[in-house]
C-alpha cells in the first residue's frame, strides 16, 4: 500500500494538469457568464421584493429560494461546458477556418439573453417611464414570480388598480 500512494498521487496530479489545461483558456468566458447570472439574480430578486410591496406578503415572500438557485447552477454547468466544447472544437477540429472564437459567440449569446432577462427583471412591476416602454416588448416576468397563470395575474392587477383607485 505504501508503494502504491506516490504512483497514485502522481497519476491524479498528471489528470488534475491536463484537466487544468483544457479548461484555463474559457476560464474569461466562464467569469463573464457567472457574473451576468449574479446580475440576473440580483434583479430577480428586486423584482421579488417590489411585487411583496405592490401586492401582498403573502403571494410573494421576497426571498430567494434554493429551487431557484439550483437551476441555475444547472443551467450554468451546462453553458460552462458548451463553452469548454465549443473553445476545444474550433482549436482542435477547425483550426483550418483561422480561429472562429467559437467560444466567444457561446458566451456572448448566453450573456445576451441573460440581459434580457435583467431587463425584465428591472421592468417588470415597476412604474418608472422607461419600465412601462420596455414592457411593450419585454415580458412581464410578474406572473411567474407570483406563480399564477397570466389570467389570474391580470384579475390580480384589476383589482389592486381598483383598490388603490378608491
Amino acid at each position: 500500500m505504501q508503494n502504491i500512494l506516490p504512483t497514485l498521487t502522481r497519476w491524479l496530479a498528471a489528470f488534475v494538469g491536463i484537466l487544468w489545461c483544457y479548461i484555463e483558456p474559457t476560464l474569461p468566458f466562464i467569469a463573464i457568464c457567472a457574473f451576468a447570472v449574479l446580475i440576473d439574480c440580483l434583479t430577480a430578486w428586486r423584482l421579488n421584493r417590489r411585487i411583496r410591496k405592490a401586492y401582498s406578503k403573502e403571494v410573494a415572500d421576497g426571498k430567494l429560494k434554493s429551487s431557484h438557485m439550483s437551476k441555475m447552477i444547472s443551467d450554468l454547468a451546462i453553458v460552462f461546458l458548451c463553452i469548454i466544447l465549443a473553445a476545444n472544437v474550433d482549436e482542435i477540429l477547425l483550426p483550418h477556418w483561422g480561429g472562429i472564437h467559437l467560444a466567444n459567440y457561446v458566451a456572448a449569446i448566453f450573456c445576451l439573453t441573460q440581459i434580457v432577462s435583467i431587463l425584465e427583471n428591472e421592468s417588470s412591476c415597476n412604474g418608472a417611464t422607461w419600465a412601462v416602454y420596455a414592457q411593450k416588448i419585454l415580458a412581464d416576468k410578474t406572473s411567474r414570480h407570483l406563480d399564477i397563470d397570466i389570467d389570474a395575474f391580470e384579475e390580480l392587477k384589476r383589482q389592486k388598480q381598483e383598490k388603490d383607485g378608491n
